[in-house]
């Protein structure tokens, strides 16, 4: 009896705090070190991107966007939200994207790899991830010491520890046979503050200047911060009314933080946190 109400008011302090955290205008519980909501901008996007599933930034300040279901990259303005827009390949699940070198590598969310050139954008190379693993992925992201892709699992049946991760090698084509690493649902629920939370990964990217890896969860709206081989160092909570439904993560050289949100209630957003670094 005493368990059922330890959850039942722990519950309850989590919908306080959401509910708080939107008549505040908070976009972060607790406030995230660095990014302040006076300071954020929103970018309404044009409804071709209302299920804008992905994205990164680009040395020229442009965003590359992936939509779920759509075969096309987008590159849009980070300022205005204008783009343009070039055609790679079939509908499938498409959920994220990255830039390395002279190549875009767009990500199904049964982990198979769209190596599209960036000089050809309407021509592809795709490769299999090992279907035997019954694992869906929604995000991709570049870690520059590895000098490799990083696959961060959504959803999994190879271990019941939690989030797992795989590699893909640019150069071999090949995904890794092993985890890299992984992340226990017990310790994100430690840094959640919450035995019965979720948390499904739909984007991640390294902070430029933290070295840091931020995960964001669109199942569980929450964001976390962890070292590069998976240690969690932070945890927030996303404000439901600002982060309907959010889907992609990426920083600029400097800092500023982009976020996504697909078009849950109509229009689909980014949102623009300037990074103040030590504030």
């Amino acid at each position: 009896m005493k368990r059922s109400y330890s959850i039942f008011f722990l519950s309850l302090f989590l919908v306080i705090s959401f509910q708080a955290c939107s008549r505040q205008g908070k976009s972060f519980v607790p406030p995230m070190p660095g990014y302040h909501e006076s300071h954020k901008q929103v970018i309404v996007l044009d409804k071709e991107l209302i299920e804008i599933s992905g994205m990164f930034y680009l040395p020229d300040t442009r965003i590359a966007a992936i939509n779920d279901e759509d075969g096309k990259i987008f590159l849009i303005n980070s300022t205005t939200g204008d783009y343009t827009v070039t055609k790679f390949g079939r509908k499938r699940d498409y959920e994220d994207i990255v830039m390395v070198g002279d190549y875009y590598y767009v990500l199904e969310s049964n982990g198979n790899i769209h190596r599209v050139p960036t000089a050809q954008p309407n021509t592809e190379n795709e490769i299999e991830f090992p279907r035997e693993k019954k694992i869906e992925f929604e995000s991709l992201y570049h870690d520059p010491n590895l000098g490799k892709l990083v696959l961060v699992s959504k959803e999994q049946r190879e271990t019941k520890k939690g989030v797992i991760t795989y590699t893909f090698d640019m150069d071999s084509l090949q995904f890794s046979d092993t985890i890299l690493y992984e992340i226990r649902r017990k310790e994100i629920h430690k840094w959640q503050k919450d035995n019965n939370g979720q948390f499904k990964p739909s984007a991640a990217a390294i902070h430029p200047i933290l070295k840091r890896l931020f995960i964001v969860a669109s199942v569980g709206k929450g964001i976390l911060q962890t070292t590069l081989d998976g240690k969690i160092e932070g945890a927030w909570q996303m404000n439901p009314d600002q982060f309907p439904q959010p889907e992609g993560i990426c920083f600029a050289p400097n800092g500023d933080m982009f976020i996504s949100n697909e078009g849950a209630d109509g229009k689909a957003t980014i949102l623009k946190f300037p990074y103040t670094p030590g504030k």
